[in-house]
């Protein structure tokens, strides 16, 4: 079975329009969106409706739960506040229905998937640090499961868990341990922060038990151009560029 997983999309239409290709390429059995649909950018109800209407399953991110009131304005920073209000403007009543659909957690028999971390889920921990990652891991543990699917700090990361120790792969492709439990940031569709600016996404072959990120180029002067027209905050076009 292979799988791609993808997240922080971030109303970035031009770079899921070329992720929609790669997936049409790949022809996986199923994809999964780990939240952030929406937020930032000048696309998002064309964003929803291609996750909607071709998405095997999604989770709710931090942004979709503030453009729904579930979460205080007061945890974003100012740029993505302003963006969020003006996303609010912009949906429908069906795109916010399908907003209010996604449940927090995706699980299936392979793996969980969750947005920003297994602990506390509703709180959108960042796993930026070594205490959050073996907090996770615990919860990850617990669970029974030994592989998990995270996003949020648009950083792709591979950390692994085995005999006590916790290792990170940079690999751009690793080979899954049976014996190892894993937590795997697919990274970011539509703003990525690890100074590459391509568009992100994660291809996993559960026969093979291989991870790749795939990363794809777009037309990011157009985003920029969308944002600006928009009336966003210009900081949201500039990042695109720097990858961050």
């Amino acid at each position: 079975m292979q799988v791609v997983l993808l997240a922080d999309i971030h109303s970035n239409l031009e770079a899921l329009l070329q992720v929609q290709k790669k997936i049409k390429e790949l022809s996986p059995d199923k994809v999964i969106c780990l939240g952030d649909i929406v937020g930032y950018g000048a696309k998002p109800s064309e964003c929803i409706q291609i996750v909607r209407e071709n998405y095997y399953a999604a989770v709710a991110g931090n942004h979709e739960y503030g453009v729904l009131g579930k979460k205080e304005l007061s945890f974003f920073n100012p740029y993505a506040r302003e963006a969020i209000l003006w996303t609010r403007a912009k949906l429908s009543f069906s795109d916010e229905l399908y907003l209010r659909s996604l449940e927090l957690i995706y699980q299936n028999k392979n793996f969980l998937g969750v947005h920003a971390s297994l602990y506390e889920p509703s709180e959108f921990h960042y796993l930026d640090n070594y205490s959050y990652i073996f907090r996770d891991f615990k919860v990850l543990e617990e669970s029974k499961f030994k592989l998990s699917f995270v996003a949020h700090t648009h950083i792709p990361f591979v950390f692994f868990y085995k005999g006590g120790n916790l290792y990170r792969d940079y690999s751009s492709c690793i080979e899954l341990n049976p014996k190892s439990y894993y937590i795997i940031n697919v990274g970011s569709v539509g703003q990525p922060r690890d100074r590459d600016n391509r568009a992100c996404l994660c291809v996993v072959n559960f026969d093979k038990g291989i991870v790749k990120f795939e990363r794809l180029e777009y037309n990011i002067n157009k985003t920029q151009q969308e944002i600006k027209s928009a009336g966003l905050p210009l900081i949201l076009a500039k990042r695109l560029k720097e990858g961050w």
